[in-house]
């Protein structure tokens, strides 16, 4: 059987060769400019999706709680920057049956400023 002018001889090297480099060129674009993601990275982003969803119902329940706490407000105005997130994190040990994490503590206390900011606007 006779293979075709494009497979035989130099024209065969060229041919792989061509095939080879496209297909290298064609991942290479579709990785930088393609939005192609790899595994590892598809984990990142649904964990950060997670949090960030988890967070956005939390975070308000968070503050509710730390507000309607006894003397909190007045201890958090008067608590350091650095220990704010230990305060929340005494007042508040429990927000919808998730125990209160670093990252849980350190949004909350940024909502509970924001929330103090908007009522001292109002007044």
């Amino acid at each position: 059987m006779k293979l075709p002018a494009p497979l035989q001889g130099e024209s065969r090297t060229r041919l792989l060769q061509g095939i080879a480099l496209g297909a290298v060129a064609t991942v290479t674009v579709g990785f930088i400019w393609g939005g192609w993601v790899t595994s590892e990275r598809v984990r990142i982003m649904r964990a950060a999706a997670e949090s960030s969803g988890r967070m956005s119902v939390l975070v308000p329940l968070c503050v509710a709680q730390f507000t309607a706490a006894d003397g909190a407000i007045a201890r958090f105005k008067t608590t350091s920057v650095y220990s704010k997130e230990s305060l929340v994190s005494e007042v508040v040990k429990n927000v919808a049956s998730t125990s209160m994490d670093y990252a849980l503590a350190t949004a909350c206390v940024s909502a509970i400023d924001l929330e103090l900011a908007k009522t001292a606007t109002k007044s």
